[in-house]
């Protein structure tokens, strides 16, 4: 079920999320499954590694969060986020555990969640392409990112 304020915030940030480009406020609201608007205080988590509980994608609408990995028994921080960043659009993807653990750095940092419905074809099917296709987009960035900080 979708929580029309919060659903009202998501659109509202639209323009700035980048997996949405391209797709008009119809098109997201099909995409749309479930939305959820939280804050956080700092070192409060918002998902850890290897949870599987929910499939949300998380838009960082203020304050930052810090990306952490348990790798050999201790945790590495890779990344902290800021105002703007998506977080956790890999789980949706794999279908398969979270593979990092996030952490609001910050004292009020909000961001607002969301879940995509399965694709369906029919009068929508354009919209889902746009929507994959930008995850891909997304997903790629991420990887040359973290490709330039590894070498």
């Amino acid at each position: 079920m979708v929580d029309d304020d919060a659903l009202k915030q998501l659109l509202k940030f639209k323009d700035q999320i980048s997996i949405f480009e391209g797709l008009d406020i119809e098109q997201v609201r099909v995409l749309i499954k479930d939305v959820v608007l939280k804050k956080y205080a700092t070192s409060e988590v918002i998902f850890t590694q290897g949870e599987r509980k929910d499939d949300f994608i998380y838009f960082i609408i203020n304050g930052s969060v810090n990306i952490n990995i348990l790798e050999q028994g201790v945790h590495k921080s890779i990344a902290t986020l800021h105002k703007g960043s998506l977080i956790g659009e890999m789980k949706p993807i794999l279908n398969g555990d979270r593979t990092a653990e996030c952490i609001a750095s910050t004292g009020g940092t909000i961001v607002i969640g969301f879940t995509i419905e399965h694709f369906s074809f029919g009068k929508y099917s354009e919209a889902y392409a746009i929507f994959y296709k930008n995850m891909a987009q997304v997903i790629a960035n991420k990887l040359v990112a973290t490709n330039k900080r590894v070498k």
